[in-house]
């Protein structure tokens, strides 16, 4: 297969975990680093800056990169990612749940019933790779890249 790479390319590395092997590895360790395989759930509709991965049938995980220094694309809902980066739980703020719900085209009403913090999984992810569409495999290339520095002022989830 041919992957079209956002990030890091050389982090991704091997083995490469299924979402259940990651969840289990977290059983004994507060935070790992893994490259690892899983549906994309949701992606940010304002850039690409992240986006929500299926880890088993019960278990999403939040998906940023690192050093807001690149980004996937907004059509890839439904993908596989091979995504590299640190795994862990952590607290997000009511206003990142609001923002993320914004990002995703929630209602007003959605986003205004959050109000509280939630423990999530994230990943801050060094490296993507996405299997190359073939009618998109010009357009897509470097698309991470261009993607920052492209950024919209305003739109920081760092």
């Amino acid at each position: 297969m041919v992957y079209d790479y956002f990030g890091d390319s050389a982090a991704i590395g091997t083995p490469v975990l299924t979402g259940a092997e990651v969840l289990k590895q977290l059983e004994t360790s507060d935070s790992i680093w893994v490259t690892f395989e899983a549906p994309i759930q949701a992606v940010c509709q304002t850039k690409g800056c992240w986006m929500e991965v299926q880890l088993d049938s019960a278990t999403t995980a939040l998906v940023r990169f690192k050093d807001y220094g690149f980004f996937v694309p907004m059509d890839a809902s439904g993908e596989v990612a091979t995504v590299a980066g640190a795994v862990k739980k952590e607290v997000l703020s009511v206003e990142w749940l609001q923002e993320q719900a914004r990002d995703a085209n929630e209602s007003d009403s959605a986003v205004a019933a959050i109000t509280q913090p939630e423990v999530r999984l994230t990943v801050m992810a060094s490296g993507v790779a996405l299997v190359q569409k073939p009618a998109a495999s010009t357009e897509s290339e470097g698309h991470g890249e261009a993607a920052a520095e492209g950024a919209a002022e305003g739109h920081d989830h760092e």
